[in-house]
């Protein structure tokens, strides 16, 4: 805990006066609208109504472990709060969309936001916004990430209470594009400009790994155990530590990689270098697009479909979902529902194209 007093020279050649203040692992900076002039009186002065402030700031501070509120923070910058809780996710995708969030609220409030402006008619008003320039599902994480931001300002003493508790946009259920068994089967006979986003896509399919857990993925991870082999690693979304035990298809393309590598290789824990050097999301993303177009799949693929597709199949063919909630790291068997709802749907596509039989014809009446 701590709050200095610190000056700052102005375009106009005064200093302007602000308190740097310092409250658990938080900084935030209040400007006082005092200047220095030169003018020797006056400043003594500024300085000494500066000094006043500054001790009141203190007080309010060593006030708050009583549960007091604390004023000054309320005069703290609500955008850039978000941005260091932004920046502090250990994941890069997770800190894209925290990014698209910030973006999106200062594109509504402007770039500079005091915590005293947010209320919950602020943040109704700023959830239409999201949903008149969004679609229901982005406005939901997007107004999330603010959400998160205002409970965080609870624990921090910023506010009293959560001003965005009763804000909410329910989600709408959106179509998760997968891959048949032939369609999957078709695509790894069909040539990619990238052999390495063709082989970590392939694998993404056959273990159900993310992106990002892809893309961090390394030999050390890879352990043998009684005849098989597991990846034992931290999800890079969740930070929940997991062991996945991987499917034959899984170990051969792993296989196909270590032969690859010209790197010497210990019994059950290869060298800690990059299973898969893959670049940013996007660039992956077009190379499959292309690989997709090639193979003359008329679906829209992304990276992230091979995870839907290793779901989808897995379902498909007898995996109970409680088993494949664990295989994809879920901490929930409710986010796992939506592919049982899919394999539901496959069930039913197939009934209605059996034959149909005619019972005048076969002798019913």
């Amino acid at each position: 805990m701590g709050v200095k007093l610190r000056s700052r020279k102005t375009s106009h050649r005064t200093k302007t006066l602000y308190l740097d203040i310092h409250d658990q692992g938080n900084r935030w900076l209040e400007y006082l609208k005092l200047y220095l002039t030169g003018d020797r009186d006056r400043d003594k002065e500024t300085l000494r109504l500066a000094k006043a402030i500054c001790a009141k700031r203190q007080l309010e501070i060593a006030n708050q472990e009583h549960g007091l509120n604390i004023p000054s923070k309320q005069k703290a910058d609500f955008i850039e709060y978000c941005r260091k809780l932004g920046k502090s996710k250990r994941s890069p995708n997770t800190q894209v969309v925290w990014n698209n969030a910030i973006q999106q609220f200062a594109n509504f409030a402007g770039e500079k936001v005091q915590f005293s402006q947010i209320n919950s008619t602020f943040l109704q008003a700023f959830k239409d916004y999201l949903l008149k320039n969004l679609s229901p599902n982005s406005a939901l994480v997007y107004l999330a990430r603010i959400k998160t931001a205002c409970h965080q300002a609870v624990r921090d003493g910023i506010f009293p209470k959560n001003p965005a508790l009763d804000i909410s946009i329910k989600s709408k259920e959106t179509r998760r594009e997968y891959l048949t068994l032939e369609e999957l089967q078709k695509l790894a006979a069909t040539p990619c400009s990238n052999q390495e986003t063709k082989q970590a896509f392939l694998f993404s399919a056959f273990s159900g790994l993310r992106y990002s857990d892809v893309k961090a993925l390394t030999w050390r991870k890879v352990r043998a155990v009684n005849g098989g082999y597991v990846l034992e690693f931290t999800q890079a979304k969740t930070g929940d530590v997991e062991t996945l035990p991987l499917s034959e298809q899984a170990v051969s393309i792993l296989k196909n990689q270590a032969a690859a590598k010209p790197s010497p290789r210990v019994s059950t824990e290869l060298a800690p270098d990059a299973v898969f050097k893959l670049g940013a999301q996007q660039s992956i993303d077009k190379a499959i697009r292309q690989w997709v177009k090639r193979a003359a799949i008329e679906k829209k693929i992304s990276f992230h479909c091979a995870r839907h597709t290793f779901a989808t199949l897995g379902l498909t063919h007898g995996v109970d979902l409680y088993t494949m909630s664990k295989l994809l790291g879920h901490r929930d068997v409710a986010t796992t529902q939506i592919y049982a709802k899919i394999v539901d749907q496959k069930k039913r596509e197939a009934v209605s194209l059996l034959p149909k039989l005619s019972y005048a014809k076969a002798g019913g009446k």
